[in-house]
C-alpha cells in the first residue's frame, strides 16, 4: 500500500476500535492497569492516613526526600512521583493487557468473540515475552526524555529548546511506539516466539510505517494538553489549588488506558489488513 491508502486504513481501524469501545467485555484486560494506577495515585494523595503510611511515606521520603511529606509539596511532585510508578505499571500490568486485549481484538474482527477470561490467560501465558518486547521502546524513550532534562540543565541560552523539550521527547516516544507497535501482534496473533518477533519486527515495520506513525501520533494527542497542565505544577500549587494536580493525574491515567486501548485494537486491525499479508507474502517469495 502507498502511503495514502495506509493513512486511509489507519483511520478506519481506528473507527472501528471506536465503535467497539462500547462493548464491556473489551475492557476487562485494562481494568487491573487502571486499578493500579489509581490506587498508586491514591497512595500517593493519602499517604499519611494511618492504613497507608507505614508503606506509602517512606517509599515517598526514598525517591523525593523528607521535604515530599509536608504539605502541599507531595501534590507539587505528584506528576514526576506518578509517572516515575507508571513506568513499572506500564512495563508488566500494561504489557499483559495489550497482549490480552490483542486476542480480543483479533477474535472480535474475525468473528469469533473470546470469552475475556481466556483472553487473559492468554495475556498471562505470553507475559514474558511481552513485556520484553515492549520494554526497549519504553526505556529507549525514557533514556531520551531523561537525557535530554540533563543536557538543557544549566543551559540558560537555549530557553527555545527547553520550551519545545517535552514535545521533542513525545515526538521520539511517537516514533519509538510507531517501530514496536506490530511485536505485539507478531507475539499474540502469530503466536511468535521473542527472538522471531523481534527479528521480524524491521519487516513489519516497514510494511506499515504510514499506519503505524498514524495510529500512534492521533494515540499521543490526547496526552498532550494534560502533560502541559501538569508540567505547571509550581503554578498550580501556588495558587492555592494543590489538590488540582491530583485530579490532573487521575485525568491523566484515564487518558492514558484509553488511548491504550484504542491504539492496541487499531493496531490489531491494521495489522490483519496491512502488515500480516505483506510478511506472508514476502516469506513465501
Amino acid at each position: 500500500m502507498n502511503v495514502l491508502e495506509q493513512v486511509v486504513l489507519a483511520f478506519h481501524s481506528l473507527a472501528y476500535t471506536l465503535r467497539q469501545g462500547f462493548r464491556p467485555s473489551l475492557w476487562v484486560p485494562w481494568v487491573p492497569v487502571l486499578v493500579i494506577q489509581l490506587s498508586v495515585i491514591a497512595a500517593l494523595w493519602w499517604f499519611a492516613h494511618p492504613s497507608i503510611s507505614w508503606f506509602a511515606a517512606p517509599l515517598i521520603q526514598a525517591a523525593a526526600g523528607e521535604n515530599a511529606l509536608r504539605y502541599p509539596n507531595v501534590f507539587r511532585l505528584m506528576p514526576e512521583l506518578y509517572g516515575r510508578a507508571d513506568v513499572v505499571v506500564t512495563a508488566i500490568a500494561g504489557a499483559f493487557a495489550v497482549g490480552a486485549s490483542c486476542a480480543l481484538f483479533a477474535a472480535r474482527a474475525t468473528g469469533r468473540p473470546l470469552r475475556a477470561g481466556q483472553s487473559l490467560r492468554l495475556g498471562l501465558g505470553r507475559l514474558g515475552p511481552l513485556i520484553l518486547a515492549n520494554l526497549p521502546a519504553l526505556v529507549l524513550a525514557l533514556a531520551f526524555a531523561y537525557g535530554l532534562d540533563a543536557w538543557l540543565a544549566g543551559r540558560g541560552g537555549l530557553l527555545i529548546i527547553k520550551r519545545i523539550a517535552p514535545f521533542l521527547a513525545l515526538g521520539v516516544a511517537v516514533l519509538l511506539q510507531a517501530f514496536f507497535l506490530w511485536v505485539n501482534p507478531l507475539l499474540m496473533l502469530e503466536r511468535r516466539g521473542l527472538i522471531a518477533s523481534l527479528a521480524t519486527l524491521p519487516q513489519a515495520a516497514s510494511a506499515g510505517l504510514w499506519a503505524a506513525l498514524t495510529l500512534t501520533a492521533l494515540a499521543a494527542l490526547p496526552l498532550i494538553p494534560i502533560q502541559l497542565l501538569t508540567k505547571n505544577a509550581e503554578t498550580i500549587v501556588s495558587r492555592g489549588t494543590p489538590e488540582m494536580l491530583g485530579w490532573l493525574v487521575v485525568i491523566q491515567a484515564l487518558i492514558v488506558t484509553a488511548t491504550a486501548f484504542v491504539l492496541t485494537g487499531s493496531s490489531v486491525i491494521a495489522y490483519q489488513g496491512l502488515v500480516r499479508p505483506s510478511i506472508i507474502e514476502e516469506e513465501e517469495a
